[in-house]
């Protein structure tokens, strides 16, 4: 049962007194990490797109830092953890860290279905992408010195060496301009409220040839009953829903995020829409959103590639 509105109005007032509870839900499992890793990674090379990145960003990592350990697993030297708030512990880190080794050793396939069937975006195959991580690629990658140097990195603070963990997420001014292969994010841009802001720092931080790749869900997350309900409340209301809490969503639809993208500075090399057909009519819309296209409005979640070109 969807939640009334005057008590998601009542939570977001007590937030404002009481510190919410850290923890986002996500990134709690290895697999997921996996999956959600190796989904962008061979979307990337489909699209010509480096599947080799030395240096990587992810924004919100949420409650592990598992999807940049698939990132250091597989290659990469450096990752950035960007994060609202820091949510990840060391115990879970290295938990999820010795179980993405074991998957990656025996080549799984990529986790689909069931508990992972609404993980985005959807593949034709998913079997384990040899050809992108052939057996020379993985025997270094995983050789025992890089192994047990992540192992050590996790074991510390997390503000130096291959693993850097930023937070709050304003912080991305720290990370050298053009130094970056791969900037990647899972449900995470729906949640950032400096969108302008952040699109430019990441065409700043971004190689030459460099890319991000985002999947956005554009969904009400729980704030309605219908599931693009966010999209009838007023700005008073929402921010009332709001409260305190240092993340919420920020509403924006698909075509703002493409149009961002763009500004930037970014060439979308591919954009993939998820829409669904029932919910709230234009009608319903707050006078905020009474413009929505019907694209839009129907969009429920969106992944882009978007690459630095010259």
């Amino acid at each position: 049962m969807t939640t009334p509105v005057w008590r998601l109005i009542l939570r977001g007032i007590k937030s404002i007194f009481v510190t919410p509870p850290v923890g986002t839900g996500g990134t709690v499992s290895a697999q997921y990490c996996y999956s959600v890793y190796l989904r962008h990674l061979v979307i990337a090379g489909q699209n010509k797109l480096s599947t080799d990145p030395r240096t990587v960003i992810e924004l919100g990592p949420g409650d592990s830092v598992g999807i940049g350990l698939m990132a250091l697993l597989t290659g990469a030297e450096q990752y950035y953890a960007l994060d609202a708030v820091r949510h990840a512990s060391s115990a879970n880190n290295l938990k999820i860290f010795d179980e993405l080794v074991k998957l990656l050793k025996a080549q799984m396939p990529i986790p689909s279905g069931d508990e992972f069937a609404e993980i985005l975006p959807e593949l034709s195959d998913y079997s384990f992408p040899s050809k992108i991580l052939n057996e020379n690629r993985i025997t270094q990658a995983l050789a025992v010195d890089r192994l047990s140097r992540i192992r050590m990195a996790l074991a510390s603070d997390l503000t130096a060496g291959p693993i850097r963990y930023l937070a709050p997420m304003g912080r991305m001014h720290e990370i050298p301009g053009n130094s970056v292969d791969l900037i990647i994010s899972q449900a995470v841009m729906e949640h950032v409220d400096q969108l302008e802001e952040t699109y430019s720092e990441c065409f700043r931080c971004l190689k030459l040839g460099g890319f991000m790749s985002h999947q956005i869900d554009l969904r009400c997350h729980d704030t309605a009953p219908e599931w693009n309900g966010h999209w009838k409340y007023t700005d008073f209301t929402w921010r009332l829903m709001r409260g305190g809490r240092p993340w919420f969503i920020n509403r924006h639809p698909c075509s703002i995020h493409i149009f961002l993208t763009e500004q930037a500075g970014f060439k979308i090399n591919t954009e993939v829409k998820q829409t669904i057909g029932l919910g709230i009519s234009h009608g319903q819309l707050a006078k905020r959103f009474c413009k929505l296209s019907e694209s839009d409005l129907n969009t429920a979640g969106v992944f882009v590639l978007a690459s630095k070109s010259e």
